[in-house]
């Protein structure tokens, strides 16, 4: 099958995807799956291929994201339910009001995104967001508070270390990992603050209502007194203090891990630990642990109590799961039936420039198939080549590769797991988190991608 045709089979296959949910309402998750099932047979998959390859697909996908998104859910209801995310979000409002509460939690995303992938810090950060937004008053629009809280954590997690695409993408690129994130803080700053202005942009223009409490965690959250009056209640939430300890603890695991792994030898005993208790679903297991005694047992709940509140998190967690799923699913068909190479092998047979070819190719490839780190990843030995020929300094491959980054963040649409957890957590329909969210995180690759031009024509008159 040629290119061409491979090509148009996927943009046919997005768009189908888009038809089902938007006009023909099916569930997501029974979209992906029968596209996914079309598309390999259009393409020519063994009919014996087809199954294995969707539970290749939707089991690689789920091994990462089925631990993170429960207990990062446990985590998040231990939070909410112990009236955490609601000091936190009080804290927040005393501290710089509600107009200023989007850029509060857009520059919180930023420094607590650099460490954290992606998805975790989105997951752990749902119950702060939620709470600030149940605090403000009028119509208040989800969007306002949950579009630059993702869009700074998307924008870190693409463009600097110690991220695992960008990471990856400098070893292969043979780039300065240290050069890399001093260049790329430049344009992921200009990003941010894109991103913050986007998102009031379009909280005017797009609504999204604050979705209401889950049953059951309402309903624990009711109960969470444990027959005590309003003011017993109120007087034994948890202080600030240990809210951001129980938040920030998983955070900070990971970080140490994954920094551990960058100085220390592989095989030593102490960075094996370090790179255990730092990998993402034992640092939140951790977490779930810790805020089960400090916000939990500490304010008197009993261990049915705390079985009851994990166990409130669960049902919530079904349905990201399952459409995440389904993304990795559709992902893994599009690879298979060799879409995302015949997108690259078109857009490097063009000539374009280094720079413009590194975007490009890196969005194409998200657009095809889902991941920011797997584009990424994907991208850089396609380009190494040209950054051989050309001779160019380590500064020019340090940017090429920021850039290719910063493309990788283009195009998130279905097939991106970050697309629904954030809109399925924060209850946005599809045809409003593709007005919103897609629009807002490729305006802002297109932003980082004027200043990765401008850094490159002074990198040319300095170098």
């Amino acid at each position: 099958m040629s290119p061409t045709v491979l090509v148009l089979l996927g943009l046919a296959s997005v768009l189908a995807i888009l038809v089902l949910i938007i006009k023909a309402r099916t569930h997501p998750f029974l979209a992906l799956l029968l596209v996914s099932v079309a598309l390999a047979l259009v393409a020519g998959i063994p009919l014996r291929e087809v199954v294995p390859l969707l539970k290749d697909g939707m089991g690689g996908t789920l091994g990462g994201v089925a631990l993170i998104v429960t207990l990062g859910a446990m985590l998040g209801a231990i939070v909410d339910i112990s009236g955490g995310a609601r000091v936190l979000a009080a804290a927040l409002e005393r501290a710089v009001g509600e107009k200023r509460a989007p850029l509060a939690l857009g520059a919180a995303s930023f420094l607590f995104g650099i460490p954290v992938f992606v998805d975790v810090a989105t997951i752990v950060l749902v119950p702060i967001v939620l709470a600030v937004a149940r605090r403000m008053s009028g119509r208040v629009n989800m969007l306002a508070y949950a579009l630059p809280t993702v869009a700074a954590l998307l924008t870190v997690h693409v463009v600097l270390p110690p991220h695992p695409g960008i990471v990856g993408g400098a070893e292969v690129m043979k780039a300065d990992v240290g050069l890399v994130l001093v260049i790329g803080l430049i344009p992921s700053i200009v990003m941010w603050l894109v991103g913050q202005w986007l998102s009031s942009v379009i909280a005017k223009r797009v609504f999204s209502p604050v979705p209401e409490l889950h049953a059951e965690l309402s309903g624990a959250a009711a109960d969470d007194t444990d027959g005590t009056d309003g003011a017993s209640a109120r007087a034994a939430d948890p202080s600030v203090g240990m809210v951001l300890a129980a938040i920030l603890l998983p955070l900070a695991l990971i970080m140490t891990g994954t920094v551990s792994a960058l100085f220390m030898d592989e095989g030593d005993p102490i960075a094996d630990f370090l790179a255990f208790i730092g990998n993402s679903p034992i640092a939140l297991l951790i977490g779930v642990l810790f805020a089960s005694v400090t916000l939990g047992f500490a304010r008197g709940w009993s261990v049915s109590r705390l079985e009851e509140v994990l166990a409130a998190a669960l049902p919530a967690t079904a349905a990201v799961i399952l459409i995440t799923g389904a993304g990795g699913t559709f992902g893994a068909v599009l690879t298979a039936t060799g879409v995302a190479d015949a997108v690259a092998d078109l857009l490097t047979s063009t000539g374009l420039p280094i720079l413009v070819l590194a975007w490009l190719l890196a969005a194409m490839i998200r657009a095809a198939q889902g991941s920011a780190t797997v584009a990424t990843l994907t991208t850089a030995p396609l380009i190494l080549p040209m950054t051989a020929s050309m001779g160019l300094s380590a500064p020019q491959i340090a940017l090429v590769t920021v850039t290719i980054g910063i493309g990788s963040m283009a195009f998130s649409h279905v097939n991106d797991s970050l697309f629904w957890v954030w809109s399925r957590y924060f209850g946005v329909e599809t045809s409003t988190a593709l007005k919103s969210y897609t629009v807002t995180v490729t305006l802002m690759s297109l932003a980082g991608f004027a200043v990765a031009l401008v850094l490159w024509a002074l990198l040319a008159v300095v170098g």
